[in-house]
C-alpha cells in the first residue's frame, strides 16, 4: 500500500470547521473496501483483511473506540486499541487501521480545522499543552473507562442531533468539547501516560486503574495488578509523575466523582462512598482542593451549564 494524502479543507470549511462521524467497520477477504453511508453522517465499511490504506491528513482528528477492538499503525508502530480508547491524530501523522482477530470495530471521529488549535492557546492563555501533543513519536492515546466514554460520545453525538443550531452555535460546541478535552489530557497530571519514557508495565497499570471496578478498590487493587512492592511502586511513581500512588488514585477518583456529579443525579454522599472515601469530609477537602469549590457548588455550576 503506497501512502496517500487525504485533503478535507474544502469540506470542512462547509461544516464550519468540523466533522463528526460515526464508523462501524466489518472485515472481509475482498481486493476492495466498500463503505454504506447512512443519514446523520453514519457510515459502514467492509474492509479487506490488509487493512485500510495508510494516510495523513492535513487537518487533526479525535478518535474513540466505541466497540470492539482494532489495531492502529501509525508512524511505522502498531497498537492495540479497545473499546475506550481515545487517539489525537495531527496533522503529521501517517496511519492506517488493520483487523484485530476480524472484530467489528465502531469508532466516532472528530475532524476540525487547525485553525481551532490556536482558538485554544488563546483560551488557555499559552500553548504549552502543543509540547504534549506534539512531542511524541506516536499519537497521544488514552483509555477512558465507560463513564468517561459514555459521556464524551453523547455530547459528540448530540452536536450531529441539533441540525437545526445556528453553524456558529455548533462550532461553539465543538470548541467548548475540545477545549475540554485538552485540559484532561493535556494540562492534567494523566497526560504523562503519552510521554514514551514510562515503563510499558507502569502504564499498563495506570490504564487499568482508570476503569471503574479497579479505582473503586484503590490502592490495595493497585498493588496487587503491579505486581511490584509498595517501595518500587512508590519510587517509580515519584520518578514519573512527580506523586505518590495515593496522589495519582485520588485525582483520578475526584475526577471521576466530578464527571458524576456533572452527569447524573446521584447523591454526594453515595458517590462518596462508592469510590471507598473514609469520611464526607474528607472528600469535600480533596474535592475543593483539585477543583476550587465543593461537590454541591459543582454540581450546580454543570446544571447551570447545561442549560445554556
Amino acid at each position: 500500500m503506497t501512502e496517500k494524502t487525504i485533503l478535507r479543507e474544502k469540506y470542512l470549511e462547509s461544516l464550519q470547521g468540523f466533522d463528526i462521524s460515526f464508523h462501524s467497520i466489518t472485515w472481509h477477504e475482498k481486493a476492495q473496501s466498500e463503505s454504506v453511508p447512512g443519514g446523520g453522517n453514519i457510515n459502514y465499511h467492509v474492509i479487506p483483511a490488509n487493512g485500510t490504506m495508510p494516510h495523513s491528513h492535513e487537518f487533526p482528528e479525535v478518535i474513540l473506540i466505541l466497540r470492539g477492538r482494532i489495531i492502529h499503525q501509525v508512524n511505522g508502530e502498531r497498537r492495540e486499541l479497545e473499546a475506550g480508547s481515545l487517539l489525537f491524530i495531527r496533522p503529521s501523522d501517517t496511519h492506517a487501521f488493520l483487523p484485530y482477530r476480524n472484530e467489528v470495530c465502531e469508532m466516532l471521529i472528530l475532524s476540525y480545522q487547525l485553525e481551532m488549535m490556536l482558538s485554544l492557546s488563546e483560551f488557555f492563555e499559552n500553548d504549552s499543552f502543543m509540547w504534549r501533543y506534539t512531542e511524541p513519536v506516536i499519537p497521544p492515546a488514552f483509555f477512558l473507562n465507560s463513564d468517561e466514554a459514555d459521556s464524551i460520545s453523547n455530547r459528540l453525538l448530540n452536536v450531529n442531533s441539533t441540525p437545526f443550531d445556528s453553524p456558529v452555535l455548533m462550532r461553539t460546541k465543538v470548541k467548548v468539547i475540545l477545549a475540554d478535552l485538552f485540559t484532561r489530557y493535556f494540562l492534567e497530571e494523566r497526560s504523562r501516560l503519552a510521554q514514551d519514557d514510562v515503563p510499558e508495565w507502569l502504564t499498563d497499570l495506570c490504564r487499568k486503574m482508570g476503569k471503574d471496578e479497579n479505582l473503586r478498590q484503590g490502592l490495595p487493587r493497585m498493588h496487587k495488578l503491579a505486581c511490584r512492592t509498595p517501595e518500587h511502586l512508590c519510587k517509580t511513581f515519584r520518578r514519573y509523575f512527580k506523586q505518590t500512588p495515593t496522589e495519582f488514585l485520588n485525582r483520578l477518583r475526584i475526577n471521576y466523582a466530578a464527571r458524576k456529579l456533572a452527569d447524573s443525579k446521584e447523591e454526594i454522599m453515595a458517590i462518596a462512598i462508592d469510590l471507598n472515601f473514609q469520611s464526607l469530609s474528607r472528600f469535600y477537602k480533596l474535592f475543593k482542593q483539585y477543583y476550587g469549590v465543593t461537590p454541591t457548588q459543582y454540581r450546580k455550576n454543570a446544571r447551570s451549564r447545561h442549560l445554556l
